[in-house]
């Protein structure tokens, strides 16, 4: 049996897991997607003060309070930079990290570093492809899409990525998506973890939401990252 926790990507929440969820649970396994503070079923949760460290604690305590050892932490998209970030505090928790055609940022990199919205900073930020509608209709279409608009410091405030001087303790895994639409900072982050000896590269036919078009590939890859063929 193999620990899953796997954190969701921006404006989204745990509920984009459910079909992967479901899965990994009919095959034995444990799985935890918390929602990240703010989004999904915690919009209510939403304040202007909430940045990059609260969705980093939201995974944290995760692992602590459910005392979750040799961890398989997978990251989406944004969570894969909030996923890189409890994975370097809590080193010893993690067994695999996996990023899911994630960003993959340097210590001191912001994800409006990599990839820059629009939105004037200190205003919550819609996804990119309802950014040109009016508020009304914003609204309309993120209650029947299950989306949620993002808290502007979790992209505007810098990862932290210590250097401890120390050989990362736990295997690290890019999965990228062969059919998303061209990014460049997912390109980047594709390319950086295939030129880079501590990363394994993987791809799988699926676009961005591989976990929505493709979750039975998305659970037979991750099992066998796990070492469950």
């Amino acid at each position: 049996m193999t620990t899953f926790v796997l954190v969701h990507g921006a404006w989204t929440g745990a509920h984009v897991w459910r079909q992967v969820r479901t899965r990994l649970w009919r095959r034995g396994h444990d799985t935890f997607t918390p929602t990240l503070t703010g989004l999904g079923a915690r919009t209510h949760l939403a304040h202007p003060d909430l940045g990059l460290d609260t969705h980093i604690r939201d995974v944290l305590g995760v692992l602590t309070y459910e005392d979750l050892r040799d961890v398989v932490l997978v990251g989406h998209s944004y969570g894969g930079a909030v996923a890189l970030a409890a994975a370097s505090r809590a080193p010893r928790r993690i067994a695999h990290l996996v990023l899911l055609d994630a960003l993959l940022p340097h210590d001191g990199e912001s994800v409006q570093d990599l990839r820059r919205h629009r939105t004037p900073p200190g205003e919550p930020i819609p996804p990119p492809w309802f950014r040109d509608a009016d508020p009304a209709r914003l609204a309309r279409l993120l209650a029947a899409s299950r989306l949620s608009m993002q808290p502007p410091r979790t992209f505007h405030d810098p990862v932290e990525l210590p250097d401890t001087g120390e050989p990362v303790p736990f295997r690290r895994s890019y999965v990228r998506a062969a059919r998303r639409a061209p990014s460049a900072a997912y390109d980047a982050a594709a390319e950086r973890a295939r030129h880079d000896p501590g990363w394994s590269s993987h791809s799988i036919e699926a676009a961005h939401d591989v976990m929505l078009e493709a979750p039975d590939e998305l659970v037979d890859l991750l099992c066998a990252l796990a070492g469950d063929g």
